[in-house]
């Protein structure tokens, strides 16, 4: 089933702006892990916003289970299919306290108290948030004041969720936290979209997209991607780390395997060759 379908889609900011986003189409199956890729102008984020009817295309459609984005009468019902985190987790508190935080959005779509209620504890656990409901908002790390912002957005029982460079104000360990949790929820079923900077962030991903000024110039799973070295940095991006070194150590003539992702299949590669040693 088609979660999110993108057909020729073009944006332009104003009327006589340049275009953001040019006759890009893309589509993403429920379930799917997708994490979409660029330098920055190359319209990442506006796509995101283009998903869940913040903006609504210049040209072409996005539909959402079906949905017209471009239809006024159905932007709610896309809203509670699509949640939202964006970069900045300061910008995302609303309320003093965690748990009010995260019961927001819910009591602004006019949900009833008791289910409010259910809501949060099913996103605070969702985060492992749980012990931190009634605690300031503000004495939180970065990566505990975004799991709360993920919890916020899962208050509303999306079925997408986007997280739009969500982890680059993070240290290591928050972002660690942080895709810990965005991983388990795809697991459980649920579509991601993870607009990143972080190429060792891509290996959670099933699918990758990767924009350049506007439009889709690749897109497949992260080792189809990552094979293909040079033409990514040719869009000003990198491979994973354990890729890069993997790549490395084949240019000098160990014989590793292709499409090693991860610092785990790159140590598994180096076992094998220590036992045939």
């Amino acid at each position: 089933m088609k979660a999110i379908e993108i057909q020729n889609v073009s944006f332009s900011y104003g009327e006589n702006g340049n275009s953001v986003i040019k006759n890009l189409s893309l589509s993403v199956d429920k379930g799917d892990f997708l994490c979409v890729l660029g330098e920055n102008g190359s319209g990442k984020s506006t796509l995101s916003r283009l998903i869940n009817g913040l903006l609504t295309p210049t040209e072409g459609s996005v539909k959402v289970f079906g949905l017209d984005t471009a239809d006024k009468k159905s932007l709610i019902d896309i809203r509670k299919k699509v949640g939202m985190v964006f970069q900045n987790p300061d910008n995302q508190m609303v309320a003093t306290i965690v748990e009010d935080d995260v019961a927001f959005a819910p009591e602004n779509l006019g949900v009833p108290s008791e289910e409010i209620a259910k809501r949060i504890d099913f996103a605070l656990d969702s985060v492992n948030m749980q012990k931190y409901r009634f605690s300031a908002g503000q004495r939180l790390s970065g990566g505990q004041k975004q799991r709360v912002a993920i919890a916020g957005a899962l208050a509303v029982m999306p079925e997408i969720l986007i997280l739009d460079e969500s982890t680059s104000m993070l240290d290591p360990l928050g972002r660690e936290e942080v895709l810990s949790v965005v991983k388990k929820l795809n697991e459980n079923g649920m579509t991601v979209i993870s607009i990143t900077h972080y190429m060792d962030e891509v290996v959670n991903a099933n699918k990758v997209a990767v924009l350049s000024d506007g439009r889709l110039v690749m897109q497949g799973t992260p080792a189809e991607i990552f094979k293909r070295q040079e033409e990514i940095k040719s869009y000003g991006l990198d491979v994973p780390r354990a890729t890069k070194i993997a790549n490395a150590l084949k240019e000098n003539g160990v014989d590793i395997a292709d499409g090693v992702l991860t610092a785990e299949g790159l140590a598994e590669e180096l076992c094998k060759l220590f036992q045939k040693a």
